[in-house]
């Protein structure tokens, strides 16, 4: 019998949706044929029983950037003491919509976006005996673009960058407000160098969205192999005291719709449930993240107290995987949970630099994702679940 975790079988997965599909964009047909391999992997196992949960998403997350960018930037334009009320609310209004996409929470002003069809797709195990925990792996089947904002010298500022943004939309809304309120030459300077920052900002936004389409191998083919590996594993091998739920997510590269999309229908269900979450583990160092920085200096998060628990005492359970917590820049489907007040922890791969491997860039290919370490993750996995079922 075949060993669905096992590297090889992994790989098998990663190369469907990175080499033979390739890019798949959130809310169009090739993320649908994404959904489509997932749906084909599992009949092949005999999993027919699948749910799909559609909802409507926007191919790319610059939408929820450049929508509140070029809005606040409009508002500065509108005349009179009225019209700097306006703008000035407008403005901050438009920080408070990149600072919630900034920690994949919905924002507002996104829905303003052009959508296509998206979904997430669910399985179910159900424990084999008296059912005392539940328990959800995430995984995304969506890819991101190759970003000039992710390149090895500027992602080193990401958050730095992100950060005066919203500074700068929260200045220029509150120089507007108060000019609405003052003498009309009041904080001239301020506001013309605000303005220009926005400008500025706009402009690094739309270059940012020039680059291809990236195969997604890393991310987030692996996550999709991972939990495929878990289906064939707990079909034959259900867990003693856990439900497990798969739960394949789209849009996740556009603000962790997929797993709103799940907490929406779910989540009076899932209140209690523990979520783990891969997250770009085919190469690289493995380790949970233990405090997510988010992609600004003013929404971090981290995982909570239990889940982190257990992967600690996972960790010590199987010292070969080296796995460990570490700080990282990074925002994923445990800021939509933790956003939300649930449990959430994510598993990843960490390269040399410190930074997730390939991340956004067009090296992200089946060739590049090592299988050893694809498979030690699927595995530490199964080995977080059942030291969940023990409890």
């Amino acid at each position: 019998m075949t060993d669905s975790l096992a590297a090889e079988t992994l790989m098998q997965h990663v190369r469907r949706l990175a080499d033979d599909i390739g890019p798949r964009p959130a809310g169009t047909p090739r993320e649908q044929w994404a959904h489509d391999a997932v749906r084909a992997a599992l009949g092949e196992m005999g999993i027919t029983s699948i749910e799909t949960l559609p909802f409507e998403a926007p191919s790319t997350w610059g939408y929820s950037m450049m929508i509140p960018t070029a809005l606040a930037l409009a508002g500065n334009l509108l005349p009179g003491r009225l019209g700097r009320l306006a703008g000035g609310l407008l403005s901050l209004f438009a920080a408070y919509n990149v600072q919630r996409t900034a920690t994949s929470q919905r924002s507002p002003l996104a829905e303003l976006a052009p959508k296509g069809p998206s979904a997430t797709q669910i399985v179910r195990f159900p424990a084999a005996g008296e059912a005392r925990h539940k328990l959800v792996f995430i995984g995304h089947v969506d890819a991101n673009r190759h970003r000039l904002t992710f390149s090895p010298t500027m992602k080193v500022f990401l958050k730095e960058t992100l950060t005066a943004g919203l500074i700068g939309l929260v200045l220029n809304g509150a120089i507007q407000l108060l000019r609405a309120v003052g003498p009309k030459q009041a904080f001239k300077l301020d506001y013309r160098l605000t303005l220009a920052g926005m400008v500025g900002g706009l402009a690094v936004l739309l270059a940012d969205e020039q680059g291809p389409w990236v195969d997604g191998a890393n991310d987030n083919a692996t996550a999709v192999a991972c939990l495929l590996g878990l289906a064939g594993y707990l079909k034959a091998n259900p867990l003693q005291h856990t439900d497990v739920w798969l739960a394949f997510t789209g849009a996740e590269e556009v603000g962790g719709l997929g797993t709103h999309a799940l907490l929406d229908t779910y989540g009076d269900t899932l209140h209690d449930a523990y979520f783990f979450d891969f997250e770009m583990v085919g190469a690289g160092r493995l380790a949970y993240v233990s405090r997510h920085s988010s992609l600004s200096g003013f929404g971090s998060y981290t995982p909570d107290p239990e889940s982190a628990a257990l992967a600690a005492e996972t960790a010590r359970r199987c010292p070969d995987f080296g796995v460990k917590p570490v700080p990282m820049t990074i925002v994923e489907e445990v800021g939509a949970l933790r956003g939300r007040g649930y449990r959430g922890l994510c598993l990843v791969g960490v390269g040399e630099d410190g930074f997730l491997v390939n991340w956004h860039r067009t090296s992200d290919v089946s060739a590049n994702i090592v299988p050893a370490t694809l498979e030690q993750a699927a595995r530490f996995g199964l080995e977080f679940a059942r030291t969940l079922d023990e409890k």
